[in-house]
């Protein structure tokens, strides 16, 4: 199978998304400086296969947006957000700032990609609870009136 550009864009927004979460988790337990915590993630290798512009992208809305993205998700989450594991928390977090503010790709491709993330990073069931939590926003009146 010959790869195409279509491909390798995809897989850069796969490598995009991935270091963004883990960005957002750490952002989220160390609570550094935008600007450093670009420049650390810059230096890891995977970097090179990622869409740079959009892995800030979505570093830059998730943090810039937070006190929105939380509200969402006090909201909507039957658990408080202080008990929410992180690696759950900021899949939702980067989820919802995809759904939300940037809409460039379908949520069924967010969706998918997402809980990929949950299943790879998290506990054995948290892509359940991601899922679920996903789902309730997609069909919430915060997705369907933006």
């Amino acid at each position: 199978m010959k790869i195409n550009n279509a491909m390798r864009n995809a897989n850069r927004n796969i490598w995009s998304r991935r270091l963004a979460f883990q960005a957002i988790y750490s952002w989220s337990i160390n609570n550094c400086d935008i600007d450093e915590l670009k420049a650390f993630f810059q230096s890891d290798e995977n970097y090179k296969k990622a869409n740079t512009e959009y892995f800030d992208e979505i570093i830059s809305g998730v943090i810039n947006n937070i006190p929105t993205i939380d509200n969402f998700i006090s909201e909507l989450s039957e658990i408080n957000i202080k008990n929410i594991n992180y690696v759950e928390l900021n899949v939702i977090r980067c989820c919802i700032h995809e759904l939300y503010y940037n809409k460039k790709f379908p949520k069924e491709i967010l969706l998918a990609e997402f809980i990929k993330l949950t299943t790879k990073f998290g506990g054995q069931d948290s892509y359940k609870f991601v899922n679920a939590f996903l789902e309730k926003f997609i069909s919430s009146k915060y997705y369907e009136n933006y």
